[in-house]
């Protein structure tokens, strides 16, 4: 139509149908037009844009997987994405003209509405939230919140459901908490730690083995720190397995500041991030001070008892269980004119040519049943034929936890001189018997003449001479 207007304007001027004043109002009138013509074009243009940009916005709102609000000044909803539907269990009809607050748990109204004030659309903000759902449950939710002027539209919440990334959170800290109690409370000493060697779980046997409280906070504190005389070797082994070494030691000795000795059995093990990198140290470790010293008492009471025995007068053997001879002593090597190496590692039957044969087959038959010997006397002949008696004690000895039979332990002692004395008093005794018996008859035969005599001297009248024997005589 002003393109019409324009033409026939541009006619009348060229024929002289309009004066001064007429082609100033015309014109007029065309400017006029032409203005309202572009008001009308930019407005169109103004709402194509406006059209496209929301049904882009829709198809955007309507395809993500996170739930979308859209509120209004006042806190409305006016839209909803099926997302928030169907992760909170309404109906759009349920929402839509529904304050935000409402659904929104823990947020008053008033604290809803500065929090939304505060948001410019340089500025989104960005928080946790709970909504409540149409069955009544609680929905952790993650919200980005920016704001916006289009038309009724002031507010675009976007919501992130958060119920599996809290349930994965729980099962984590569960499975931390289940790890950190295993750890704490194993009979073991143990202790895992960071790539910076931190203390990251800890066991209580462990702050038992190094004189640790048994509350101390060290979690998140240095090993170095909780230990400051550990040894440089030590840190250079907790560097090889930060490289990726698995190390140990069976015995290995700890000078505490205090000048005290400690004895470790360790083994240091890398532990590995999910992507196969070095994340920390596994420390599994035993203090066995206790048991090294032990072992040092076994061994000088063992050095004493080797002595004593070496060094005894009374002849000693020892054998094991398959009758093989393991230790003598020198007494017992002369008794029987032998070196020890001749000895040593021999069936104790190589000694039966020493012993009688009665004596011999009655021992090897207590032997044979783990029985004790006591006071078993033998007769060992010498390499100049002569005997030198022996009484014998011999006794098993078992294992304290199996039972079993270790060795048998027999030991001597010579009573050569013994037996030669008991045989001269033997002898002085039997001697002083007969001599005993001689002179009690001699005794008797004496008396029987004195009573003979005073027999006679009665017979004729005379007094008695022994009148001793005459009481005897009665009784």
């Amino acid at each position: 139509m002003i393109h019409d207007i324009i033409m026939t304007f541009r006619y009348a001027c060229e024929v002289g149908l309009l004066n001064g004043v007429e082609r100033l109002i015309y014109i007029s009138l065309l400017a006029v037009l032409g203005i309202a013509l572009i008001i009308a074009i930019r407005t169109r243009h103004k709402k194509a844009v406006a059209q496209s940009t929301g049904s882009s916005l829709s198809l955007i709102v309507e395809t993500m997987r996170e739930g979308y609000l859209g509120l209004d000044a006042k806190g409305r909803i006016l839209d909803v994405n099926n997302s928030y539907l169907a992760m909170t269990g309404y109906r759009k009809s349920d929402l839509i003209g529904l304050q935000i607050a409402r659904i929104a748990v823990h947020e008053s109204q008033e604290k809803l509405f500065a929090r939304l004030n505060a948001i410019t659309h340089d500025q989104p903000a960005y928080y946790r939230s709970e909504h409540r759902a149409k069955d009544g449950s609680i929905i952790p939710m993650e919200v980005a919140v920016t704001a916006t002027r289009e038309g009724q539209l002031s507010f675009i919440c976007i919501y992130r459901d958060l119920r599996e990334q809290e349930r994965a959170e729980h099962e984590v800290r569960h499975s931390i908490d289940l790890l950190r109690y295993v750890v704490e409370h194993t009979w073991s000493a143990v202790a895992i730690f960071d790539r910076f060697m931190r203390y990251q779980f800890v066991s209580e046997k462990y702050r038992q083995e190094f004189h640790l409280e048994a509350q101390a906070p060290i979690v998140g504190l240095c090993h170095y720190e909780v230990l400051p005389d550990i040894p440089e070797r030590w840190k250079e082994i907790h560097r090889r397995v930060l490289a990726g070494e698995v190390l140990s030691c069976q015995d290995d000795i700890f000078e505490r500041s205090d000048g005290s000795i400690e004895y470790n059995r360790w083994e240091c093990r890398p532990w590995h991030e999910s992507d196969g990198s070095i994340a920390g140290v596994v420390l599994y470790t035993e203090n066995i001070t206790a048991q090294k010293q032990f072992e040092q008492e076994l061994l000088a009471a063992r050095d004493y008892l080797s002595a004593l025995i070496t060094r005894a007068n009374a002849p000693i053997i020892v054998w094991d269980e398959e009758f093989t001879i393991v230790r003598t002593n020198p007494a017992f090597d002369s008794l029987f004119s032998m070196e020890a190496d001749q000895l040593i590692r021999q069936k104790i039957g190589i000694l039966k040519r020493f012993i009688d044969s009665g004596v011999d087959e009655k021992t090897a038959a207590l032997f044979l049943n783990h029985q004790r010997i006591e006071m078993l006397e033998t007769g060992i002949t010498q390499t100049d034929g002569s005997v030198k008696t022996v009484l014998w004690t011999a006794a098993p000895v078992f294992d304290p936890a199996s039972k079993k039979l270790q060795v048998f332990i027999g030991q001597g002692q010579e009573i050569s001189e013994r037996k030669r004395i008991e045989a001269e008093n033997q002898e002085q005794l039997e001697t002083l018997q007969r001599w005993y018996a001689v002179m009690s008859h001699r005794e008797e035969r004496v008396m029987e003449l004195k009573r003979e005599v005073n027999d006679l001297l009665r017979e004729a009248g005379r007094p008695v001479r022994y009148a001793s024997v005459e009481g005897r005589a009665e009784s």
